[in-house]
């Protein structure tokens, strides 16, 4: 596409606008060629011919068709201005100027041209009301323009007659107005023109021109070499040339296949000025005249009828707009659903209050993309819906942001139920707040029975088929669990949609906080559902004070370490040490790190935490390579949690602690768990970084997490631990024992060090040694030590050596 904008058109247009009011200055006081004010006359309106085809070459579509349609009006505009020219030129005359039949047709065309261009705009869609106020708009300005052409045609009878050159005078500066009226007329009734209303503003002015000319005509009649036609079209042209550079900025923004935004709204503008211009042309005509005409009567009774019923509409529009608005600040825009405000509010009434997370959203979004997550949002929210109807027809189900849903059940509570065997029991295990799997057997067991509710493929009638009679919320969290098993479809894709669920049951007050509490534990834990009661409350109080108490437990040197010894079979000879931290108040209270963990990586504080631990270590290992000598212990191990690897200045910390202690970095091992690797991403960068210092990298609890096997290819691992709950199968039957046997194997295979872990019986020992394992920690050999304890054990081995 070529681009035909010029940067001088509007500048242009601007000088020969000036040149043409200081020409008309001048010719009233000193005599001039009489052509001399053609020329501005006619290059106004060539120069916005040349913009209008410019406007088009920057666009496409139904702007282009506009804008070329538009030049085609505005270039016959020019030729009548030519032509116009050689009457002026070839005629002798005094007083009017004459104006022949062939330019007052060319001028006629070029305005049908630009009226027809104007009424082939697309204009868009609209509400019945907006098209009723728009109706409105354009009835209140004919009947202005009405009361105005009456008083203009009155006045060009009593100045110019009832000649048949007059009549064809008055049709032509009558056509030139309507194209002006149209214009406007355009711009109230189009609810997304792609022209900008910028650059149809800077057009309405063009059908004042017309009219404007004759009364110049008349004004300027002592002055022979002065022409009112030849003092408005300038004007003309300037207009057009500022038109479509509003549509060059526009699209210099807005890229021309984008739709411009709807305007709902429509202001009171048009009206007032329609009415204000009115009564300013009828207090002229009545101080002139002493008297007003029934046409000019009747049309400002109409007119004053006519702004009645445009404001009662627009009052009516501006009602069910802000109607609108509140529906949509309740509301989610994506699913349709109500959303967290709502729904707070609406927890008063409520009996039990269901918060939902949707399970590796995330994840899936990334994956699959947002259009795909967006689609399984919609088809989650549309699945709730059903579910949670089933359960009460008055069921309110939320988007409460993200992928977290909510459900409000107004009928009796969970607790008024009759006793429930699985997640909901009092007292059972899988009550238990922090509970992960319900037990074999239960409800919400992975393997229910057939037919059942919770079935994996749900038989006629079942929730899922949205045909089964209304139940309570327990049945509801029942079927909640089980949709599961039923993939979703989103966008081509199906997905199978676990979730974490919180429970809360009984009064209002506080019931939403409750459930929130509820659902932060099914996250924390991994469980699906917990139910909120009094010992969860408890514990997350206890988890708040533990992470207001942690800072201060560092910086006042509660924390210390203890160290696990690793030993080399059969002989049990002390090889290395895994470092385990403790936490013990000043009151000699013991806080467990099954507690303080979790709470120092939700809270952040697992960095800070860590960097001490690593520091720490580091210079207990220097002490004992200073007493001991450098070979007594081959490594010494400290555990690195999955948010600390995701913190990509681990590797600078832990090449810094190595550096300022003096420790060799093969003798420190970062022993890391397989879920936190699992995913790849910065993590597995983190873990490759650490590989290229030189530490050894151990993967902890190995057989327990995700796609262990695939791991020991993608991870720089040195050394694997075999977790306990291997261990304890040893003696048994020769399944119990294949894992630990197939194992060793691998690891002999791919070069890698072996640790069992948890080994606390002789028997134990004895057997992976015959299988093939040459390392082990366990109660059987230490339990966690202090470094003097180490320092001790150190020093009976240099004794005997």
């Amino acid at each position: 596409m070529v681009n035909r904008w010029r940067g001088w058109f509007v500048p242009v247009a601007v000088v020969l606008a000036v040149a043409d009011i200081l020409l008309i200055a001048l010719g009233t006081r000193a005599g001039f060629p009489k052509l001399l004010v053609w020329l501005p006359a006619v290059g106004g309106p060539a120069l916005a011919v040349a913009a209008f085809r410019g406007a088009a070459a920057l666009t496409d579509g139904a702007l282009r068709t506009f804008w070329r349609r538009l030049s085609y009006g505005m270039g016959a505009v020019t030729v009548a201005a030519l032509s116009q020219t050689v009457d002026v030129g070839a005629t002798d005359y005094s007083g009017m100027p004459p104006i022949g039949a062939r330019t007052l047709l060319l001028y006629v065309i070029g305005t049908i041209l630009a009226i027809a261009a104007m009424l082939r705009l697309p204009g868009g869609g609209r509400s019945w009301r907006q098209l009723t106020t728009a109706v409105l708009d354009v009835a209140v300005v004919a009947v202005t323009a009405g009361i105005a052409a009456s008083q203009y045609v009155g006045w060009f009878i009593d100045r110019f007659g009832l000649t048949a050159s007059a009549w064809w005078l008055n049709i032509a500066m009558m056509a030139i107005a309507v194209a002006g009226v149209v214009v406007v007329i355009k711009i109230m009734s189009a609810s997304r023109s792609p022209v900008p209303r910028a650059a149809l503003w800077w057009l309405a002015p063009v059908g004042l021109c017309g009219p404007l000319s004759t009364v110049l005509m008349s004004l300027l009649s002592p002055w022979p070499h002065l022409n009112g036609s030849a003092a408005v079209l300038p004007f003309v042209g300037m207009f057009g040339v500022l038109a479509a550079g509003a549509q060059r900025r526009h699209t210099a923004v807005v890229p021309v296949r984008m739709a411009p935004p709807a305007t709902p709204r429509r202001g009171t503008a048009v009206p007032l000025v329609a009415t204000g211009l009115t009564s300013l042309l009828l207090a002229t005509v009545f101080l002139r005249t002493g008297h007003l005409s029934v046409v000019q009567v009747g049309g400002t009774t109409l007119l004053l009828l006519l702004v009645v019923a445009r404001q009662a509409v627009a009052l009516a529009e501006n009602a069910t707009l802000l109607s609108t608005v509140a529906n949509q600040a309740m509301h989610d825009d994506l699913t349709g659903l109500v959303n967290r405000r709502y729904f707070a509010d609406a927890v008063a009434g409520a009996r039990t209050v269901v918060l939902i997370d949707l399970r590796e959203f995330r994840a899936l979004n990334d994956g699959l993309g947002p259009d795909v997550g967006d689609a399984l949002l919609i088809a989650y929210a549309s699945r709730l819906t059903r579910l949670a109807q089933l359960a009460d027809d008055r069921a309110v189900v939320a988007r409460l942001g993200g992928d977290e849903f909510g459900v409000l059940l107004f009928g009796d509570p969970l607790l008024a139920d009759p006793p429930f065997e699985g997640p909901f029991a009092e007292g059972s295990l899988a009550g238990d707040p922090l509970a992960g799997d319900p037990p074999a057997g239960s409800p919400l067991a992975g393997d229910p029975p057939a037919g059942s509710p919770l079935a994996g493929d749900p038989p006629a009638g079942s929730p899922l088929a949205g045909e089964l009679p209304a139940a309570g919320p327990r049945d509801f969290a029942g079927r909640l669990l089980a949709a599961g098993a039923e993939p979703l479809q989103a966008a081509g894709h199906e997905v199978l949609v676990d979730v974490f669920v919180g429970i809360a049951e009984g009064d209002a007050d506080g019931l939403y906080r409750r459930a929130e509490l509820a659902l932060r534990a099914a996250m924390a834990s991994g469980g699906r559902l917990v139910r909120y009661d009094a010992s969860l409350e408890r514990r997350l109080s206890r988890q708040a004070t533990i992470a207001a108490d942690l800072r201060r437990a560092l910086t006042a040197g509660e924390f210390h370490m203890l160290y696990q010894p690793i030993v080399e079979l059969p002989h049990g000879r002390l090889t290395g040490v895994e470092s385990l931290i403790r936490w013990t108040r000043p009151d000699g209270a013991v806080v467990s790190p099954a507690e303080f963990i979790p709470v120092a990586e939700d809270t952040g504080l697992i960095v800070e935490l860590g960097a001490w631990i690593i520091d720490t270590v580091c210079a207990q290992a220097a002490a004992w390579r200073r007493e001991h000598g450098p070979g007594a212990l081959r490594s010494v191990a400290v555990n690195v949690s999955a948010r600390q690897l995701l913190d990509p200045g681990l590797p600078d910390l832990v090449a810094a602690a190595l550096t300022r202690r003096r420790v060799p970095a093969e003798q420190l091992t970062i022993e890391i768990t397989e879920t936190a690797v699992f995913g790849g991403g910065r993590a597995l960068a983190t873990v490759n970084a650490l590989s290229e210092l030189g530490v050894s990298i151990a993967l902890d609890d190995f057989g327990t997490g995700h796609s262990s096997l695939g791991l020991l290819r993608t991870c720089p691992v040195d050394a694997i631990k075999v977790d306990k709950s291997f261990v304890d199968g040893l003696g048994g039957t020769p399944q119990q024992e294949a894992i630990v046997t197939a194992l060793t194997g691998i690891a002999e295979t791919m070069g890698l060090r072996t640790v069992a872990e948890g080994v606390e019986t002789p028997e134990q020992a004895q057997r992976l040694y015959e299988l093939g394992y040459r390392h082990a920690q366990g109660f059987l050999f230490a339990r966690p030590l202090p470094p003097a304890e180490i320092t001790a054990m150190l020093q009976e081995v240099r004794s005997a050596a």
